[in-house]
């Protein structure tokens, strides 16, 4: 097979990582939420009682997100 003019580029077999992550399991237990950590945003981000979505640039920051969006609420 060839790629034409894209002969040198790079091919990258994109796959989910799916892997343990202790920060996003004690929000689970703590909040109750689904909690991620944004390699590309660089962010953390949680989705809060399936109705909003927040981030924080540092688990601390998540936690008053979480908070904030269930006062509002």
């Amino acid at each position: 097979m060839t790629l034409g003019p894209f002969e040198d580029a790079a091919i990258v077999k994109a796959e989910p990582v799916r892997r343990a992550d202790p920060m996003a399991d004690r929000f689970r237990e703590r909040y109750g939420v689904t909690a991620w950590y944004g390699h590309h945003t660089p962010a953390w981000w949680a989705l809060v009682d399936r109705w909003a979505l927040v981030e924080g640039a540092t688990p601390e920051q998540l936690g008053e997100a979480i908070m904030a969006a269930r006062r509002m609420r």
